[in-house]
């Protein structure tokens, strides 16, 4: 008959990992964190404190691994981790991991004058909306710059001239087809 202990199950996140601190009976503490699914995939590990030489461990995750302390990569949903210290711990530990909305990251200006440093607009994990659209205004609402589906970084120039220094004005919608998810703002061309 195995000995089945409780443990106490403490939260919090440390950069961006949720992590979960389990105490358990005889000074044996198991720490499992995870990572949820943003602009890669998920992961999730463990790791067993005050373990002694003559202790005999298994770790067993839901995805079928064993004997490894972390598995990755990992899609949104369900998983678990069954963890037994022999004639100290037998548990299971059973966490999710989520889908966290992978933020596009837009520039606020750049600086198109030839010197091969910063001359293009650039946008970052835009590749994780292959439907996107965006639009660049000038102050008079003409578009100056249209990309969709793929990305070419914008080197400040409409129909082959160089724009004028200043603020322009955009607008990126995640999927083209529904134009009530966008971010709107501004960048600003500095030659």
């Amino acid at each position: 008959m195995r000995k089945q202990f409780k443990l106490k199950i403490v939260l919090f996140i440390i950069n961006g990992f949720l992590t979960f601190i389990c105490f358990g009976q005889n000074n044996i503490k198991v720490t499992l964190t995870q990572k949820n699914v943003d602009c890669t995939k998920g992961a999730a590990g463990i790791v067993i404190d005050s373990l002694k030489t003559s202790d005999t461990t298994s770790i067993v995750w839901s995805n079928g691994q064993t004997a490894v302390n972390s598995i990755a990569p990992l899609d949104e949903g369900n998983y678990s981790v069954h963890v037994t210290v022999k004639n100290k711990i037998d548990t299971t530990l059973n966490f999710s991991i989520s889908t966290v909305v992978c933020p596009v990251i837009i520039s606020n200006h750049f600086t198109p004058n030839g010197d091969n440093y910063n001359d293009t607009w650039q946008i970052s994990n835009i590749n994780n909306y292959p439907n996107f659209e965006l639009c660049v205004y000038n102050k008079w609402g003409q578009l100056v710059f249209n990309e969709k589906d793929n990305y070419t970084p914008w080197n400040g120039k409409w129909l082959g001239i160089d724009v004028a220094d200043g603020t322009y004005y955009y607008v990126f919608f995640f999927d083209k087809g529904n134009k009530k998810e966008l971010l709107k703002g501004d960048v600003t061309i500095l030659r």
